[in-house]
């Protein structure tokens, strides 16, 4: 007679990820790219490819959390994690929100034309409500012109589209636990980024893309990079199968495949810088200029072939191996260039610049000859544009984002967690926060990480 035993949960075999100094480094020189991305578009337009860096990099670090905590606590708490994530994202936001609408209400009384209380309003209630990205998508200008130009929050349907990902993933991983799915899940997800990856080669935006009556969203799907954060979680999946010893073994091939992949990644960034096109170099277009272009047969027939084609795939997959070179191989040159205490200290406020640039960028912008003036112009604009983008978010970053960090940790998912504000270790038991003891916080903040010492 045989039996059958059933399987238990799956339990990560990894090590503590622990804090890594590169993590934060990458999202600080991250930011900048999208300050100076957003000055001067036309000459840097492939920098793009920043917000797929990001969207790997919060794959993994959510879904390894979430298979840490399980692993930890034997239960992954939806309402903490949830918690977690209202605290740190929507106080900036409805702030953003609140500030913008203000404005509104003065340019309706002052009659100014140029700024649009409706715009405002409908922007405000997509961004809050985490739609953006269905109604006023990334590419939106090929399809709608006259519905992106009235746009004043159009980078927040990257927060949009993370969001959705915040909704599915602790109850995908949870199940998927539970059930020893794991590797199906990972199955399932390498199967999609490659379908994406293949659909957007053969110039698929998304679903239904000539349907003009289809939501915007619907059309440009594939153009909001989801397959950015299904790697993530790939690479995530991938982590929790690796002992330290097995990483011990793997550390020399992983710095070479991150090292190719950072060429690999420094060539996404740069291969559709207008500025390249202009000095003769290789140079492919980001994507078609508006609705006259936009059909298949016409993006197919494009050469040099557009760069979302391929582009944002090769971007994440590079991003991916040096995300791995970053996590174990910490005494990699570029693990400690990344962690540079200046990067790191842009890479906690990256939240709020990243939020909140668009303000005084609109109106310097329109008020320097917009995006038609010429170039000198537009560099000599560009250090005012980052010192505003700068003068707006240090005040939120230090009356609300820490205020709101702070708050954050009294739904840790661990009993001791990193109090960002102070850089120590805190206890958190029951919702409340005490600090941890100094013999029990020997330099407290900086995980050495599975090679070494503190880089940091």
């Amino acid at each position: 007679m045989t039996t059958t035993t059933a399987r238990g949960p799956f339990v990560s075999s990894a090590p503590k990820l622990g804090l890594v100094g590169g993590f934060d480094g990458i999202r600080g020189i991250g930011v900048m790219m999208v300050l100076v991305g957003h000055a001067l578009f036309v000459y840097f337009e492939s920098l793009v490819t920043i917000v797929d860096t990001f969207f790997v990099l919060s794959g993994f670090l959510i879904t390894t959390l979430l298979l840490q905590e399980h692993r930890n606590t034997g239960d992954i708490g939806l309402r903490k994690f949830y918690a977690r994530r209202a605290v740190r994202l929507l106080p900036s936001v409805w702030l953003f929100c609140a500030v913008w609408i203000v404005i509104g209400v003065i340019g309706t009384v002052l009659h100014i034309e140029a700024i649009s209380l409706k715009g405002i309003l409908e922007d405000s209630a997509a961004a809050v409500a985490y739609v953006y990205h269905l109604f006023f998508p990334n590419g939106l200008y090929m399809i709608e012109p006259d519905v992106q130009n009235n746009r004043y929050m159009w980078h927040l349907w990257t927060l949009s589209v993370e969001e959705w990902f915040y909704f599915a993933i602790p109850t995908t991983v949870l199940v998927c636990i539970r059930r020893n799915w794991i590797k199906q899940l990972g199955w399932l997800l390498g199967a999609g980024i490659v379908a994406i990856g293949v659909a957007r080669w053969f110039a698929y935006t998304g679903f239904w893309q000539d349907d003009a009556g289809m939501i915007s969203g619907i059309r440009l799907a594939l153009l909001q990079r989801p397959d950015g954060l299904m790697l993530g979680a790939l690479l995530a999946i991938v982590n929790a199968h690796l002992t330290a010893e097995r990483i011990d073994r793997l550390r020399k091939p992983i710095v070479v495949v991150a090292t190719v992949g950072l060429v690999v990644w420094a060539v996404a960034l740069t291969t559709s810088f207008g500025l390249f096109e202009k000095l003769g170099l290789p140079y492919f277009k980001y994507l078609p200029d508006g609705p006259e272009q936009f059909s298949r047969p016409q993006m197919l027939a494009q050469s040099p072939v557009y760069w979302f084609r391929w582009g944002h795939t090769l971007g994440i997959v590079a991003f991916g191996a040096i995300l791995f070179g970053l996590v174990h191989c910490r005494r990699w040159w570029l693990a400690r260039a990344w962690s540079w205490r200046p990067f790191q200290w842009m890479g906690r406020m990256s939240y709020t610049l990243y939020v909140w640039h668009a303000l005084p960028y609109v109106f310097i912008i329109a008020l320097t000859g917009g995006e038609e003036a010429s170039p000198t112009v537009q560099v000599l604009r560009l250090p005012v544009l980052i010192a505003a983008a700068f003068a707006v978010s240090l005040p939120v970053y230090y009356f609300v984002e820490l205020r709101a960090l702070r708050v954050k940790l009294r739904f840790s998912a661990e009993k001791e967690a990193l109090d960002l504000t102070t850089g120590k270790m805190v206890r958190v038991e029951d919702g409340k926060v005490t600090s941890v003891p100094p013999e029990s916080d020997p330099g407290g903040a900086v995980d050495p990480g599975p090679d070494g010492p503190p880089l940091a």
